[in-house]
């Protein structure tokens, strides 16, 4: 698509983060698995709501109390309180999809910058990278707390286009996302996008269209060539 070095965003829960040791973490406790995926959900609802209507939102906060809720009606097998300590201890620690630290080697030796782009903290990220031995492949972490409301909000992509000099206009700046809405809200933003669709699922057709869509992140670098 571009011989030149581009500068690309990605996002970060799902798209860099494989959360089924959270659906795990639900089921040890005594919940079902699915209430880990309704969990996840419910937190973008509410940060969405909060953002939208300038108030503050901070993930980790809104994820421990929107635990207990998600919690609340099962038949635990521990307390509650101990029950949302291990959920949120599981989210807190998982790791990458195996193909993202060979799609980033890949990246970064074609001379992209490479950047994550969160509505949580950006510690996580780096976390995350750090352990799989390809932190040195990024150009920085990001997150949109202290900074802007949440994405999908046009305000996210154009304050990361700012805070790392990046231009949107001339398809020189990606997001890279597993979640249509955050391709949408970064499209209209003026950037091009990048649809990580592992699932084989069909994009929504409210939503604006990716500018490619790939199955892992290990072709990725193919694609931009």
């Amino acid at each position: 698509m571009t011989n030149a070095p581009v500068t690309l965003f990605f996002d970060v829960n799902e798209t860099l983060s494989d959360l089924s040791p959270v659906a795990d973490a639900f089921e040890a406790v005594g919940a079902t698995r699915d209430r880990a995926a309704s969990w996840f959900a419910s937190i973008l609802r509410d940060g969405f709501a909060l953002t939208s209507t300038d108030s503050e939102a901070r993930f980790l906060d809104i994820a421990t109390v929107n635990a207990r809720d998600a919690l609340g009606s099962s038949p635990l097998t521990m307390p509650l309180d101990d029950a949302v300590d291990a959920v949120i201890t599981a989210f807190s620690s998982v790791q990458l999809h195996e193909d993202v630290a060979p799609g980033f080697r890949s990246l970064a030796d074609a001379g992209h910058r490479l950047f994550t782009l969160s509505n949580g903290p950006a510690s996580n990220a780096e976390r995350m990278l750090t352990g799989a031995g390809v932190a040195d492949a990024m150009a920085g972490f990001l997150s949109v707390e202290g900074h802007s409301p949440w994405k999908p909000a046009r305000a996210a992509y154009e304050g990361a286009l700012t805070r790392t000099g990046a231009g949107a206009t001339s398809g020189d700046a990606f997001l890279v996302a597993v979640h249509p809405w955050d391709i949408h809200g970064a499209a209209n933003a003026g950037l091009s996008t990048v649809w990580v669709n592992r699932s084989g699922a069909h994009y929504p057709e409210h939503f604006t269209p990716p500018t490619l869509t790939v199955e892992t992140l290990s072709e990725l670098h193919k694609r931009l060539a």
